[in-house]
């Protein structure tokens, strides 16, 4: 749905051209639409979530942080799928906080998520827990800093792809500034964490997650064939917690 309804909004692009007022609302409409299929989605995942055994370690921080940003995200762009807010804003940062908040915030948030979820199963080594916190509060704090301070300066008529500004646009700059350099410091334990849990970590045992997937049933990193027979799946899809074996012949999962 968001795929479809996204090939019916690229007016909003031009809201401040000459474009006819009833070509505006139209595409005004389409636009808000996109929030329909978005907020099932982010329902869905907080249906995931809800009534699981969380554990907030760094993928699942990561993701929770991917969440809010998204959710974020979304907010605002709700505000400049509105003619009247997107003219006032067009062409200003509260567009650039918008983008990236989206393709920033959230994206990067589910890739380092990703990553450390997988990464004892792909190197059979236990990423540095500790480190991986630290990676995630310091980028989770440098991108809100970094980010969320574009929006009051757009809103304050500051445009995008200049090369200098007012001095009342200061503090806010300062304040994005500051989180753009927590931001890249993010990177150096993450850095870190890879390079020295990879050559030294503690050993992954094959299912460190506690998870009910064929993925974890392996070893840690996977043999080349994965299995040496095909596994016949006993258990139902979301048997989380039940202590039930997972697949034909196996001792029960945790």
């Amino acid at each position: 749905m968001i795929a479809a309804v996204s090939g019916l909004v690229w007016i909003h692009h031009m809201y401040a051209s000459g474009t006819p007022n009833w070509m505006r609302m139209v595409f005004m409409i389409s636009t808000m639409f996109v929030s329909v299929p978005t907020g099932i989605k982010v329902f869905a995942w907080l249906a995931t979530i809800w009534g699981g055994k969380i554990r907030l370690n760094t993928p699942m921080l990561f993701a929770l942080g991917g969440l809010i940003m998204f959710v974020f995200a979304g907010v605002v762009g709700i505000m400049l799928s509105s003619v009247p807010i997107d003219i006032h804003v067009n062409n200003t940062y509260f567009v650039v906080g918008h983008f990236h908040y989206v393709l920033y915030g959230t994206v990067t948030m589910g890739l380092f998520a990703a990553i450390y979820h997988w990464f004892p199963k792909m190197t059979g080594r236990m990423y540095y827990e500790g480190l991986g916190k630290l990676h995630f509060w310091l980028a989770f704090i440098g991108t809100n800093l970094n980010f969320f301070p574009m929006h009051p300066l757009g809103l304050h008529g500051m445009l995008r792809r200049v090369a200098s500004y007012d001095p009342e646009y200061t503090f806010w700059n300062v304040i994005a500034s500051i989180g753009g350099f927590i931001l890249g410091m993010s990177t150096l334990p993450f850095i870190l964490n890879m390079i020295s849990s990879w050559i030294n970590g503690d050993k992954a045992p094959d299912n460190p997650w506690r998870a009910i997937g064929l993925e974890w049933l392996v070893s840690s990193p996977p043999p080349v064939e994965n299995f040496e027979e095909i596994p016949v799946v006993v258990s139902p899809p979301y048997g989380y917690g039940m202590n039930e074996p997972l697949v034909a012949g196996a001792a029960h999962q945790e």
